[in-house]
């Protein structure tokens, strides 16, 4: 019996199988002056972000697979979600900060996370 048992077919169990994330699966990260968030549709994912503080003028820039979007330039209030952008596919989905004064632009947070 316990040939029969060693003969048998492996089936792969749940480590082996390459497992899609369930929807609604988020990741998210901050850095500096600068949070962002993600979560897992079924067929993509979507990222947002918000400014830490308040931001007179600025605008945030996303890329990751699928990704490639800026929210609008303007005045943020801390803490107030820009849209959600889609992005498809996996690998590394980052939001960068930008906010302008003194006469140019400068990046006040980089967070990244792995979808």
């Amino acid at each position: 019996m316990a040939a029969a048992v060693l003969a048998a077919p492996l089936a792969a169990t749940p480590a082996q199988a390459q497992a899609r994330p369930e929807v609604g699966i988020t990741a998210s990260g901050c850095n500096h002056q600068v949070c962002l968030y993600t979560v897992y549709t079924g067929s993509g994912y979507q990222a947002w972000a918000e400014f830490t503080v308040d931001v007179a003028r600025g605008h945030i820039d996303f890329r990751g697979p699928g990704l490639r979007a800026s929210s609008p330039d303007g005045p943020w209030k801390a803490r107030i979600d820009t849209r959600r952008y889609p992005g498809s596919g996996s690998g590394k989905v980052c939001a960068e900060g930008w906010s302008y004064h003194s006469g140019r632009w400068h990046s006040i947070g980089l967070p990244c996370v792995t979808m």
